[in-house]
């Protein structure tokens, strides 16, 4: 859940809805619906908005009655927001719904410590007082691969050993800084044992974290391995006046299938400042999910030596010597390029590797 996180709250009952009211004041981003808005069948729709845009829905009413508005909405819980309910004498909060991906646990633990009531929190992880792969995945801003593999891991950390008596999980990565932080964050649980290369036979470990940009990341055992991507890839944008965003998107997978790179890893896309108004990359640009970055001609040209060269065309339209691969370099802040630039038509794209930070 984010930080700027919204929140609708049922009540069905007037002493629910006071309840919902003193909550209100202690919590941000809070939208309350009155009892009387929710008669009639009215509550199912009401729910079904908020379900599409909020990131999480609190009831203050029967779990019966909550789960009855939610259960033909409900898609996955990488999708799903929190659902939270309540009793209307605020004497216990119960995470419902999405409780790790969402944030439910998490919200319904600040709100029970808001109001004075006890938390209800299932997830087999949380009541064992383990730590679950959501939690790696939120700590770093990591993407899932296959939320499918979420169960073999977690599941694999409730038993806590492994086959051979060792930790149960084995995470690998191969950025040595970034492994570090994840051993540090959660190293002390004694559930992880910590790689940085995936080794051909892991069986005495009963799944296999592995953390990656690279696609395409797979042994024999791949049946036992859940893959997070890191955010960590910027991709250098070119292109012409009037391109349509197919022909951007068709070069943006072009660069990722040269280089390897999982889209799920691509941070943002970067350009020329004079791309602001290209509806075409805007376009893909929003149904990717991706930011863009600009950057004037002269902030680009502050970048000497371009993998590819100079162009003496781009210059003359753009005032820069390049764009694709020197606004990949300024927006990663990586010192070389990852894939010098890939031309289409009337596309190019580069691709950098913005170092690990905390």
């Amino acid at each position: 859940m984010s930080a700027t996180e919204t929140i609708s709250l049922f009540p069905v009952t007037e002493n629910g809805y006071s309840l919902a009211l003193k909550l209100k004041k202690k919590l941000v981003g809070v939208t309350v619906f009155k009892p009387r808005e929710l008669r009639g069948g009215s509550l199912f729709g009401k729910v079904k908005e908020a379900f599409r845009t909020s990131d999480a829905l609190v009831f203050v009413c029967a779990s019966g009655i909550a789960v009855r508005a939610i259960a033909p909405l409900l898609k996955g819980k990488h999708i799903d927001p929190a659902v939270i309910v309540m009793d209307e004498k605020g004497g216990f909060v119960i995470s419902l719904l999405s409780g790790h991906l969402g944030g439910a646990n998490r919200l319904a633990g600040k709100i029970a410590s808001l109001i004075g009531a006890a938390p209800v929190i299932t997830t087999a992880t949380d009541v064992m007082g383990l730590p679950c792969v959501e939690d790696i995945v939120e700590r770093f801003s990591f993407s899932i691969e296959d939320v499918k593999k979420i169960k073999v891991v977690n599941s694999a950390i409730v038993k806590r050993t492994g086959a051979a008596g060792g930790a149960a999980v084995l995470v690998v990565d191969e950025d040595p800084g970034r492994l570090a932080a994840v051993k540090k964050a959660f190293g002390k649980t004694q559930v992880f044992s910590f790689k940085k290369r995936l080794p051909e036979d892991f069986k005495d470990f009963r799944a296999c974290v592995l953390i990656t940009s690279l696609a395409g990341k797979k042994n024999a055992a791949s049946g036992k391995i859940m893959a997070l991507r890191p955010k960590e890839f910027v991709a250098g944008v070119g292109c012409r006046r009037g391109v349509r965003a197919g022909e951007v998107e068709e070069a943006f997978n072009e660069a990722l299938k040269k280089a390897g790179v999982s889209p799920l890893s691509v941070r943002n896309l970067a350009t020329i400042d004079i791309k602001k108004d290209e509806k075409g990359l805007l376009l893909f640009a929003k149904r990717a999910g991706l930011s863009i970055e600009f950057f004037s001609s002269s902030e680009l040209n502050g970048i000497k030596r371009l993998p590819s060269g100079s162009s003496r065309v781009v210059r003359e339209k753009t005032g820069a010597g390049g764009v694709c691969e020197p606004a990949a370099l300024l927006s990663s802040g990586a010192k070389r390029i990852w894939l010098k630039k890939i031309k289409t038509e009337r596309v190019t794209v580069a691709l950098a590797r913005a170092p690990f930070t905390l």
